[in-house]
C-alpha cells in the first residue's frame, strides 16, 4: 500500500504536541473544530427559524457550512479510530451548541440537566486519556 503523502494540515499538526501527560488533545482539537462548525450550522438554522434570517440565505449557508463536516472527520481519522473521533466530536457538539442556546439564543436548561453536561465534560476527559 503506498504511503499517503502529507498536506499542509497534516504539518501543522504533526509539529504540535498534543498530548498532555497520559491525555492525548488532538481528539478533542478535532472535535472542537466539528462542533464549532456544528454551532455555526445550527445557529444560522435557528435565525431562520425565528425569522431574523431568511430562508434563501440561511438554509444554503447552514449546508456549506455542514459540508465540510466530512472533510474534517476524514482527516481526524488519519490520526484517532472512527469510534473516538465520532463520540468526541457528538460530546463537543452538544456542550457547545448548549452553551450557545443558553448564551446566543436565551434558552434555559435547570437542575438535574447541568448535571448530564457536566458528565459529558467527565467523559470527554476519559475518552483523551491513553494508555499509549
Amino acid at each position: 500500500m503506498a504511503k499517503k503523502s502529507k498536506d499542509i494540515f497534516d504539518q501543522i499538526i504533526g509539529s504540535m504536541n498534543w498530548k498532555f501527560g497520559k491525555f492525548n488533545l488532538l481528539p478533542v482539537f478535532f472535535g472542537t473544530v466539528m462542533a464549532l462548525i456544528d454551532i455555526f450550522m445550527m445557529g444560522t438554522l435557528k435565525m431562520v427559524s425565528t425569522g431574523s434570517l431568511l430562508a434563501g440565505v440561511g438554509l444554503p449557508l447552514a449546508v456549506g457550512l455542514y459540508a465540510l463536516e466530512p472533510l474534517i472527520f476524514y482527516k481526524a481519522m488519519a490520526y484517532e479510530g472512527m469510534v473516538v473521533t465520532n463520540l468526541v466530536w457528538n460530546l463537543m457538539s452538544d456542550v457547545v451548541v448548549t452553551l450557545q442556546g443558553i448564551f446566543i439564543f436565551g434558552e434555559s436548561i435547570k437542575g438535574l440537566r447541568w448535571v448530564g453536561i457536566c458528565m459529558s465534560l467527565v467523559a470527554l476527559g476519559i475518552l483523551s486519556y491513553t494508555d499509549d
